[in-house]
């Protein structure tokens, strides 16, 4: 296994995105569902990646990339920023001195740095991804083939569908209540592994949600020993 398998917590950490282009936008609104602070440096960006910056829900640097740029102008800091070091940059531009250099100045500066298009010149890939509420599935071929990564992401959101998003908002406050009531922690990890194997998924899909999650708190009451009367 070349890559080890990662989900990074990027609220409000600054990440640096170089090019403006579908490829540059892709990655940016992929950083903006994680929360992550975006500062993008390119001359031309795509029409999204101006509405973006014009509603400031990104920085943007409408010029060529410059050395340095990875490091923070503190006329450009902003309030939500954790570091001046970024906490990964996006090499998204046509020309190949440019992504160079970035590779270069992310090395120097000690940054995980996405080269789009060469998995070579990369320090981490970006796999196919879904999200169905708290439920993220990512998946990646280690580079060999980012067509099928897509198309298995594709079939997989089919099959962990929508429904999953109101069962793991139930196991969710599942997991609370057991945390407030239970305070053996075995018993805890034993209650942990029943809710993973609670019914809901077969059940929501046959429209019965309310029903389905009604049971399954009498059911949890029962399990934790809850239960009145």
């Amino acid at each position: 296994m070349r890559y080890y398998p990662i989900f990074l917590d990027l609220r409000g950490r600054r990440c640096i995105v170089v090019g403006g282009g579908r490829v540059a936008e892709r990655k940016v609104q992929a950083l903006l569902r994680a929360r992550a602070s975006v500062h993008v440096i390119s001359p031309l960006v795509t029409p999204r990646l101006g509405l973006l910056a014009a509603h400031k829900k990104i920085l943007l640097s409408p010029r060529a990339y410059r050395p340095g740029d990875l490091k923070v102008p503190r006329s450009e800091r902003l309030e939500v920023t954790r570091r001046v070091r970024p906490a990964l940059v996006f090499a998204a531009t046509d020309s190949p001195n440019t992504q160079r250099a970035i590779r270069k100045d992310s090395e120097a500066i000690g940054v995980l740095v996405n080269t789009a298009d060469d998995a070579r010149e990369s320090d981490f890939i970006v796999p196919a991804s879904f999200a169905q509420g708290d439920l993220v599935v990512a998946i990646a071929t280690s580079g060999s083939s980012p067509a099928l990564a897509r198309r298995l992401r594709r079939q997989l959101q089919v099959t962990l569908g929508r429904e999953y998003r109101s069962y793991l908002r139930f196991l969710r406050e599942a997991r609370k209540q057991v945390r407030d009531t239970v305070p053996d922690k075995a018993k805890r990890a034993k209650i942990y592994r029943q809710l993973s194997k609670a019914p809901m998924p077969d059940r929501l899909p046959k429209g019965a949600p309310a029903r389905a999650a009604a049971d399954l708190k009498k059911w949890l009451a029962n399990v934790t020993g809850t239960q009145r009367g």
